[in-house]
């Protein structure tokens, strides 16, 4: 296991499943929510067109069934949790709703004899409901542009997520330490550090998990910047 702290950022390199990781992340950590894109559980495989963004071959380590996903989600059943997935997979435990990412048309393959491309993602609404945030003034569909397709246009992760999708949800869940256990190449945590908030990150392959931390610094250095200018 090795850790490293950047800010206000915790971040592990390991599974997140490790009684040691999340034993010290429940001690000393101590996170109020938890929101991360798992591995869906749907033996996902990449087309050549992303080659470059995958490390050890275009799959995603543990989506080979929903154990990982579901076992973390038992774990923090305590926390307000929002979760990415698929709807060819089994609903995680402690499921309460659906929220649909809608990435609009630019992206997005699926069947190519049909007239409408793919373009939603479910995102699940699990744990604890008392702690969830806001007026229920939001409808159950979000629209957010996807990251661009090519890491020639900036993308660090076959399946990363916009920063601004995961500043929204955000919104909705408590302020305090916010808890990625499959972090992936850290946009959470830079959601986190442009909102302030303390952030812990756990992440299994050590490619991403360097861009990770990299992404995380430039983000509370940057964070820390506009704080120096304003003051």
């Amino acid at each position: 296991m090795r850790v490293e702290i950047i800010g206000n950022a915790t971040l592990y390199l390991g599974d997140a499943r490790e009684p040691d990781i999340l034993g010290q992340i429940l001690a000393d950590q101590k996170p109020v929510c938890l929101l991360s894109d798992p591995p869906f559980g749907i033996g996902y495989k990449s087309g050549h067109a992303t080659d470059a963004l995958w490390v050890g071959g275009r799959t995603i380590a543990n989506d080979e069934n929903c154990e990982a996903r579901d076992t973390i989600a038992c774990f923090f059943s305590h926390l307000p949790m929002l979760m990415f997935g698929s709807r060819k997979a089994a609903l995680p435990p402690h499921h309460r709703m659906t929220l649909i990412w809608d990435k609009g048309p630019a992206l997005g393959m699926g069947d190519l004899r049909l007239p409408w491309k793919p373009t939603t993602e479910e995102i699940y609404v699990m744990g604890s409901a008392a702690e969830f945030v806001g007026t229920r003034d939001k409808g159950a569909v979000v629209y957010h542009p996807p990251v661009q397709s090519m890491a020639k246009n900036g993308r660090q992760h076959p399946n990363e997520k916009p920063v601004g999708l995961l500043l929204n949800l955000l919104q909705s869940l408590p302020a305090g330490m916010t808890l990625d256990p499959f972090m992936g190449s850290g946009s959470t945590g830079v959601a986190c550090m442009k909102e302030g908030r303390p952030f812990v990150g756990v992440e299994i392959e050590r490619a991403y998990f360097d861009i990770a931390c990299k992404r995380i610094e430039d983000a509370q250095r940057q964070g820390d910047f506009f704080t120096e200018a304003a003051a």
